[in-house]
């Protein structure tokens, strides 16, 4: 199995996984034999990338650390609970949402019960950024994220819990604004950003309401947008002020807005998306949750397709914990860019003088570099 652009995808191509609807509907399922249809189709729904059956690498198998079925039921319920939220009839809002978090609750229990039984691939978790960059995709990449960092600094269930359904909620405040801005194409002015912001505010004030969401969550929808310098909103705490969770769902939310597309933009790369974060240390994000996360995040995934400094190109099959940026990769292009008759691997953890150079079928990433401060909505 191997990670293409849709750009790179070509009829008659095996999908390898499923690919979702913005809502946790199933738009095409694994095993299809792609079409020249349902491939423009694919890109009309905005998926820019989708993984692929191949010969070459049937062997490499790219698990989500999460079952399908368990992405599919929480993205499904935040986009259940947007829609009770913006129901226009107050009286059927008000009793929809009575049970909110006795659900997200127990969906996040879901959540976790996979990630404990999937400890040794809790690792690859760059992975999860294949899936599409909407807001119901987003907040469940941003909740399993979270939870693999306070698992790795040895937080308990309560503590996971109160994480997890922040996380899972820290956008729920963007349903409050308004819809034009939400459904705009290109990025935000200065004016709608600062309308934007109300969002930290608006989730706090509904989520502080429900008896069974825990305050502690709820302030993770107020302060994911704080930062240590003070810089951030919406109101500018810095330093031990802002409660560690609401930290550590900021960088997730960063890492995953990052790697993810935009209508405006393309992904960036996970390894500029990695060091962005690594040059906010101490600056916008304290360091020690900077060192947890980045312990779970493999900067060349498998089934990646990358190309080595000596033109060979080929599939990430391995990723040793200790080593993520040095993996075992499989060749499938010579130097010249010609289609190798018998795939093999190279090693970078022995072959010193080999480095990855990007990703094959860079148009889809954006090349521009990031910088401190840069716009992430």
């Amino acid at each position: 199995m191997r990670l293409l652009s849709i750009d790179q995808v070509r009829p008659g191509m095996i999908l390898g996984k499923t690919v979702f609807t913005d809502d946790g509907k199933v738009l095409l399922g694994s095993g299809i034999s792609l079409t020249e249809r349902l491939i423009t189709g694919l890109r009309r729904s905005g998926v820019d990338s989708v993984y692929i059956d191949d010969p070459r690498t049937a062997d490499i198998e790219v698990q989500d650390v999460i079952r399908p079925e368990t992405r599919q039921k929480a993205i499904a319920l935040i986009a259940d609970t947007a829609r009770q939220i913006t129901n226009s009839n107050k009286l059927a809002r008000r009793i929809s949402v009575k049970e909110m978090g006795r659900h997200f609750q127990e969906m996040f229990h879901n959540i976790l019960e996979d990630l404990l039984s999937n400890r040794e691939i809790v690792f690859h978790l760059m992975n999860i950024t294949a899936y599409g960059g909407s807001m119901y995709h987003h907040s469940v990449n941003v909740a399993v994220l979270a939870t693999a960092v306070g698992m790795s600094i040895g937080y308990n269930r309560k503590q996971l819990t109160e994480l997890g359904v922040g996380a899972l909620l820290h956008d729920i405040g963007k349903l409050q604004l308004p819809k034009e801005l939400l459904e705009k194409q290109t990025r935000w002015t200065e004016e709608e950003q600062e309308i934007a912001k109300q969002h930290t505010i608006y989730g706090f004030e509904l989520l502080r309401k429900h008896h069974d969401i825990s305050l502690l969550s709820a302030h993770v929808a107020l302060q994911h947008h704080e930062r240590l310098d003070g810089s951030g909103y919406p109101q500018g705490l810095s330093g031990k002020q802002i409660h560690e969770y609401a930290q550590i769902v900021a960088i997730c939310d960063v890492y995953d807005s990052l790697s993810s597309p935009r209508p405006w933009r393309k992904r960036y790369m996970p390894h500029d998306a990695l060091e962005y974060l690594l040059g906010a240390g101490g600056h916008l994000f304290e360091h020690s949750l900077i060192n947890a996360f980045r312990k779970h995040i493999a900067v060349f995934p498998l089934g990646s397709s990358i190309v080595l400094n000596t033109g060979e190109a080929g599939v990430v099959c391995k990723v040793d914990p200790d080593y993520c940026h040095r993996p075992v990769v499989r060749i499938l292009k010579d130097g010249r860019g010609n289609d190798v008759l018998r795939p093999y691997e190279r090693d970078l953890r022995e072959e010193l003088k080999l480095f990855v150079v990007g990703f094959e079928g860079e148009e889809l990433f954006s090349v521009n570099s990031l910088e401190l401060g840069q716009q992430q909505n």
